[in-house]
């Protein structure tokens, strides 16, 4: 259609709010309606997307007014635009549903086979495995008072999962008949209720019992489900010297079924190949203690996150309910940790239920204070350096932190626990792999992967962007129990607030997030065109769990890297804002026509002037979150090389100042610094007198112990 170009200022404003409120309600369309809501963190996204977009509505409405009635040639004009904008609008609609078809299709299929799984993987199988002989009466009573209770409290914590009860006790030898007395698995409480009930408490002849009887008979049983836990109860150890100092053992080396002590090493391997997760409680310690540590050192299986369990309950009856419902929440929570032997890659484990508060005041009833192992990339290095190798003289040093093995998050790829170090008052949180191996390289992998986007992020904050970008402070921790179990988790500060994703790995973006954009375009031209930084989600612009898609073929960021496809993908979605423009950013090839309107940037400005600035504490290992003031962020250039750039606490240790004798030798002087500075850049603390350090310090800047 022909028609006669606008000639007013007023018309051509009319024209620019007539194409802002387009594009909003194309991209509100877009993000709204292409995803569909089958997760959380979707449904999340997309009340935070309402949100956002009636805030942006309100925000256009008051800063684009009304203009007055236009004459007729200025109405053609506007219904030009409208058409035009709506075929585009019909286009991208149109571009949107042939991408993301085979997408959705995929998504079906995977959704069809995890429901057709997760009917198997929602089980759980526990076994009460019980000593019977005469002094173990209150156990036996009181698990036949509580089991149903145990089997109420499991259900209501562990909503669709199907769970099965076994008992089995155990005497000796000299008891004929009554030596055992066991019920198969079954989702019938009331019938093991039954059993328990008249279950007696008799026999045993000697001390020690038929304990490896009972855990073979244990490890034959129908196990099926997902999570396996074996629940002993006993006050007596196993026969043979070797688990025993008992004189009156009457099989010291050989019992009547011909076992010796070397069956045990194979009977419970048995039950770790198994994965039965076991739990012995221990009513007489100083009886059975031999025992357990000869039993522990068989069953743990440190790789594989297996470690038997012990509970010092001794004759305290009344824990039986609290301590079975915790020990059967535990080994779902570790049943998901371990790694698997089989691969699963293509199918999401069934959820585990997530806790909906966090008590951080009662940390220390969690569990054990343990120590853990850190490992973090080293920030000194250049950009380069970090590009290229960035697990290169990793920092290491060593922390005490309380872990609560319950979830409070769940993302597609991994759960989410509570950690807190009291050490320096910090929240943290633990992050685990649903699915696939859990070795170290995974843990690092993650841990390279937010070191370059860190990187990254720092140089564009150089650049004067109108809101800071950040991600948070990931380290790896190998976590050693008391109990000998070993761990892999990374850890990140504990940040309050809404997780936002701004785009994702394939060719979702949230263009009302500019900053976030047009960082992602950054990374691919500050690189050298070697790689692009996507999936950009976080509490505004402080984030985490990115995604690098790597134009390399020999540089994989692991399975989300989706490599030139990846990337193509993302710049086929993204048009240049006004932050990209202020960065003097170049065209990509696949970057679709058009540019955004001048009243659009104005919202875009707006919104982004109105943001918090908001970045991690510029000390290595802090992880705490600073708030920029205005003059800060427009200088952000400096404020990370500056104590302004530290939070009140590290400020305070800045203070701290210490006196040493220059170690070259020849030289006595004696000169003052400040240990932290150096800790906080991950720097070693110095040796030498300023004049003296030169080369010498320098080489020790990457092998550092931070604290």
């Amino acid at each position: 259609m022909a028609y006669s170009p606008p000639t007013s200022t007023r018309t051509r404003e009319r024209l620019e709010r007539e194409n802002a409120r387009l594009l909003v309600e194309r991209t509100a369309a877009l993000n709204l309606n292409s995803i569909p809501p089958t997760s959380t963190r979707t449904r999340e996204r997309l009340s935070a997307l309402e949100a956002e977009n009636a805030a942006l509505r309100a925000a256009g409405a008051t800063f684009f007014s009304t203009a007055p009635r236009t004459a007729g040639r200025t109405r053609v004009a506007l219904e030009a635009a409208r058409a035009e904008n709506a075929k585009l609008q019909a286009s991208a609609l149109r571009k949107e549903a042939r991408t993301s078809t085979a997408t959705l299709e995929a998504l079906k299929r995977l959704e069809a086979e995890n429901m057709r799984r997760r009917s198997e993987l929602q089980t759980i199988d526990v076994l009460y495995m019980i000593d019977c002989t005469g002094s173990m009466a209150p156990w036996i009573r009181e698990a036949a008072a509580k089991v149903v209770d145990v089997a109420q409290h499991i259900s209501h914590k562990f909503q669709g999962y199907k769970v099965r009860f076994g008992f089995l006790g155990y005497r000796d030898f000299d008891d004929g008949s009554d030596r055992f007395t066991e019920l198969p698995f079954t989702t019938n409480v009331a019938e093991l209720q039954a059993k328990l009930d008249v279950t007696k408490a008799k026999g045993g002849g000697d001390g020690p019992e038929d304990v490896l009887g009972a855990l073979a008979k244990a490890a034959k049983l129908p196990w099926s489900a997902r999570t396996r836990v074996l629940y002993h109860i006993a006050d007596a150890p196993s026969h043979f010297s070797q688990f025993n100092d008992d004189p009156g053992d009457d099989y010291p080396s050989t019992d009547p079924d011909g076992r010796s002590h070397l069956d045990a090493g194979i009977i419970l391997r048995a039950l770790g190949e198994l994965n039965i997760d076991y739990h012995f409680v221990q009513a007489k310690k100083t009886y059975t203690e031999k025992m357990i540590k000869e039993f522990s050192r068989m069953y743990d299986n440190k790789p594989a996150l297996r470690v038997l369990q012990v509970l010092d309950l001794g004759w305290d009856t009344t824990k039986f309910l609290p301590t079975v419902v915790e020990t059967i929440t535990a080994s779902v929570s570790r049943t998901i940790l371990r790694s698997e032997s089989e691969s699963i890659s293509s199918t999401v484990l069934p959820d585990v239920p997530l806790i909906t508060t966090i008590d951080w005041g009662s940390a220390d009833t969690w569990g054990d204070l343990v120590n853990a192992r850190s490992m973090s990339c080293n920030p000194a290095h250049s950009l380069q350096v970090v590009l290229d190798t960035p697990l290169e003289d990793l920092l290491k040093s060593t922390m005490d932190i309380y872990i609560r093995m319950q979830p409070f998050a769940s993302g597609t790829q991994r759960y989410a626990f509570p950690m807190y170090e009291p050490h320096n008052n910090r929240r943290l949180v633990a992050k685990v792999f649903k699915r696939g191996p859990a070795d170290r390289e995974n843990y690092l992998e993650v841990m390279s992967t937010q070191s370059i986007a860190y990187k990254l992020a720092n140089e564009f904050n150089t650049r004067r962007p109108p809101r800071p970008i950040d991600f948070l402070d990931v380290r790896v921790l190998e976590i050693r129990r008391p109990s000998g179990g070993i761990m892999y988790v990374t850890v990140e500060p504990f940040v309050e607030g809404n997780y936002v994703k701004h785009n994702n790995n394939a060719n979702y973006s949230n263009e009302l997030k500019v900053t976030a954009q047009a960082y992602s375009h950054f990374t691919w031209e500050a690189s050298n065109n070697q790689l692009i930084v996507v999936d950009l989600q976080g509490v505004e612009y402080i984030m985490t769990d990115p995604v690098i898609h790597s134009a390399n073929p020999l540089k994989d960021f692991g399975s989300t890297d989706l490599g030139l496809e990846g990337i193509n993908l993302f710049f086929s979605n993204h048009r240049c804002n006004f932050v990209c423009k202020h960065l003097g950013l170049g065209r990509h090839p696949c970057q679709p026509s058009g540019e955004i309107s001048t009243a659009t940037e104005d919202m875009h400005r707006i919104l982004e002037a109105a943001g918090p600035r908001e970045v991690n504490c510029a000390a290595v290992g802090c992880g705490r979150i600073i708030t920029l003031t205005t003059n800060r962020a427009s200088a952000q250039s400096k404020t990370k090389s500056k104590a302004n750039g530290l939070c009140d606490a590290c400020n305070e240790r800045l203070k701290e100042k210490h006196r040493a004798v220059c170690e070259e030798p020849g030289c006595d002087v004696m000169f003052e610094f400040q240990p932290y500075w150096f800790t906080a850049k991950g720097m070693a603390v110095p040796k030498r007198c300023s004049e003296h350090r030169g080369k010498r310090n320098a080489k020790q800047q990457s092998k550092v112990v931070i604290n």
